[in-house]
This record gives C-alpha cells, sequence and structure tokens, in this order.
C-alpha cells in the first residue's frame, strides 16, 4: 500500500490521515507536508493513524520533531486511531508517554478549543446586524445585536452630527478687533480741549487792549 496524505480542516486543526506505511523514505514525504502547513500559518494538528500499518524510528523522529516545534503554546498535536501494532512500537520506544493520543479522531477533536469552526469577520458582521447565515429567520440574539449594533451607530451619527454642526458656528465667528491705526477718543479729545484754551488766552489778551 503506497504511502498517502489526506488533509482535512476543522476549525484551526489541520487533520491529516495517513495511510500506508510510515518508514524512512515516506517519513520525508510527512515532514516536507508538516513544513508547508507549518509556513502557511497552522499550528494545531490531529494526525489520524488508522491506515498506518508500520511506524519506524525515522517516523517516530518526524512527529517528536513536531512536537517539539509545538511545544510552550506554540501549537498543539494529537494523534489518534493507533492499530496495536503502532501502539506496540509507541510504548517500546517511550513515545506514549510524549503524545496525546486517543482511540478515535472524534475523541480527539471533542473539547479542543482549536477544532471549533471560526466564523470569521464576515460571519460576524453578519451576525452582528441580523443577518440570517444561510437565508433562515434571524435568531431572537442576532436581533439583539442587530438592534444593539443600529443604537451604536445612531449614536455615531449623532455624535458626528453635532461635531459638525459645532464646526461651521466656530469658523463664521467674528475674528477678534484688530488694532485701530487711528487716534483713540482720548487722544483726539487732547487737541480740541486745548483749542478752546488757546482761543480764550488771546482772546483775553486782545480783549484786555481793547477795554
Amino acid at each position: 500500500m503506497a504511502f498517502a496524505i489526506q488533509q482535512e480542516q476543522q476549525g484551526a486543526v489541520r487533520i491529516l490521515a495517513l495511510s500506508g506505511r510510515l518508514d524512512t523514505e515516506t517519513s520525508a514525504d510527512l515532514e516536507l507536508a508538516l513544513q508547508d502547513l507549518q509556513a502557511a500559518g497552522a499550528t494545531h494538528f490531529l494526525i489520524d493513524m488508522a491506515d498506518i500499518g508500520y511506524v519506524s524510528s525515522a517516523g517516530l523522529r518526524v512527529l517528536l520533531a513536531l512536537a517539539k516545534q509545538l511545544d510552550g503554546g506554540r501549537g498543539s498535536l494529537r494523534l489518534c486511531e493507533l492499530n496495536a501494532a503502532v501502539t506496540q512500537v509507541f510504548d517500546v520506544a517511550g513515545f506514549s508517554k510524549l503524545f496525546l493520543i486517543y482511540p478515535t479522531r472524534a475523541a480527539a477533536l471533542a473539547g479542543h478549543t482549536a477544532a471549533k469552526p471560526d466564523p470569521g469577520l464576515a460571519k460576524s458582521v453578519a451576525e452582528l446586524i441580523g443577518a440570517p447565515e444561510s437565508g433562515g429567520a434571524a435568531s431572537p440574539e442576532s436581533g439583539d445585536l442587530a438592534r444593539a449594533a443600529a443604537q451604536l451607530l445612531a449614536d455615531r451619527k449623532g455624535e458626528d452630527a453635532a461635531r459638525k454642526s459645532s464646526e461651521p458656528a466656530k469658523s463664521k465667528a467674528p475674528p477678534p478687533p484688530k488694532p485701530s491705526s487711528s487716534p483713540t477718543p482720548s487722544s483726539s479729545a487732547a487737541p480740541a480741549d486745548a483749542a478752546p484754551g488757546v482761543l480764550g488766552k488771546l482772546k483775553n489778551l486782545f480783549g484786555g487792549k481793547k477795554s
């Protein structure tokens, strides 16, 4: 049976269903496939080994290298569907204690937080505005979200309108008065007040001569 890798996706978990023999020759194919997936951003893996009849030390090294790369919260690796012969190889090598091994794929995905479907941005927006996901009626929860979104939009529009209405008022406000170059009333009144005094003195002088 030729070695083959079938890939599936559930949530953020990349599922690799292996078939054939995982030995020195075929382990390189698995290693390259894992490297490509990691380069594309995959960090959570489930290796389904239901159709693997034999695992050599080379195959174990590939799995161990992946586990080390994902250690420390950088991702996760789970194995499932190991037959009796493969389980014995893991037990003898001491690898059974190094991996999370599950009897079935469903058991491995159950409770896996990364396996939950990610609705994505578009789906989140659709739910927020109350749009049905597949043409059905909107749920009460989506209706509440739609009303909350409408209220937020209304509040935002009100704030924008108030801001815009205040801006023209500021721009139409008269500029502050500029200093005038003409003399102030106090400075212009001084010569006017002084003129009668001078004329009065002249009149008194002339008047005194006539008398």
